[in-house]
C-alpha cells in the first residue's frame, strides 16, 4: 500500500522538481522586465541564473537512472557550481534588460561621455575614439534585452564602463515590456500546477507520513 501511494507523490516531485526552477527563472524575467529602469546583469550573472533553471532537466534524469539518493545531491551541486564556473563568460560582457536595442546605442555613447572619452557608432558597435577598444551590441527583441560586449581595453576601462553604464541606465525610464505580464503569467501557472498535483495527492502523503510515523 504505501509503495502504491508513493507513486504519485514521487511523480509529482519530479515534475516540481523540474517545472519549479524554470518557473522561477520566467518569473525572474519577467521581474526584470517590468521595471521602470533598464536591469543590467554581467554575464556571468545571467549565465549562471539560466544554467540553474535548466539543471533540473539535465540532472533529473540522470539521478532517476542510476536511482541515487540524497547524496546526489550535492554531488550535482557542485558539478552545477563547477561547470558554471568553468563555462559563464568572464567581464566585459553584461545583458541589459528592458533596454530597446533603438536607443542602446546613444545610451552607450552617453556612458562613455560620463566617462571623458570620445565614443562614435561604427560597423563593428560603439567605438572609442582614442583608445583601440569597441562595445558590440546584440539583442534580443522579443525580451527586449540587449547583450554589450567590450573588446579590447584594459581592466579598469571595462570595470569604469560597467560602473558608469549602471550609474546611466538608473537615469533611464522606460515602459514595462510587452513580453513581462506573459512571463508573469507563464510563471503563475507552472507554479501553481505542481501544487495542484500535491494537493491531488494529499490523501497518499497522509498515508505514507502515517505509515512512517
Amino acid at each position: 500500500m504505501t509503495l502504491l501511494g508513493m507513486e504519485p507523490l514521487e511523480s509529482s516531485l519530479r515534475i516540481a522538481t523540474v517545472v519549479v526552477p524554470i518557473s522561477l527563472y520566467f518569473l525572474l524575467l519577467g521581474f526584470l522586465n517590468s521595471r521602470r529602469n533598464p536591469q543590467l546583469l554581467s554575464g556571468r550573472q545571467d549565465f549562471s541564473l539560466l544554467m540553474v533553471a535548466l539543471s533540473p532537466l539535465a540532472f533529473g534524469p540522470v539521478m532517476h537512472y542510476i536511482n541515487g539518493g540524497l547524496w546526489m545531491v550535492p554531488a550535482c551541486a557542485v558539478l552545477l557550481i563547477g561547470g558554471i564556473w568553468m563555462l559563464a563568460p568572464r567581464g566585459r560582457i553584461w545583458v541589459v534588460y528592458n533596454l530597446p536595442l533603438s536607443s542602446t546605442s546613444q545610451t552607450v555613447i552617453d556612458t562613455f561621455r560620463a566617462m571623458g572619452r570620445s565614443a562614435c557608432k561604427t560597423d563593428r558597435g560603439i567605438e572609442l575614439e582614442q583608445k583601440r577598444a569597441f562595445v558590440e551590441i546584440s539583442g534580443f527583441p522579443l525580451l527586449r534585452n540587449v547583450s554589450l560586449q567590450l573588446v579590447g581595453g584594459d581592466e579598469e576601462l571595462w570595470r569604469t564602463f560597467e560602473s558608469h553604464l549602471s550609474a546611466r541606465l538608473k537615469k533611464i525610464e522606460t515602459d514595462p515590456s510587452p513580453m513581462a505580464v506573459s512571463l508573469l503569467l507563464v510563471a503563475t501557472v507552472m507554479i501553481v500546477a505542481p501544487m495542484a498535483l500535491m494537493v491531488r495527492n494529499a490523501p497518499e502523503i497522509v498515508r505514507i507520513l502515517t505509515d512512517l510515523f
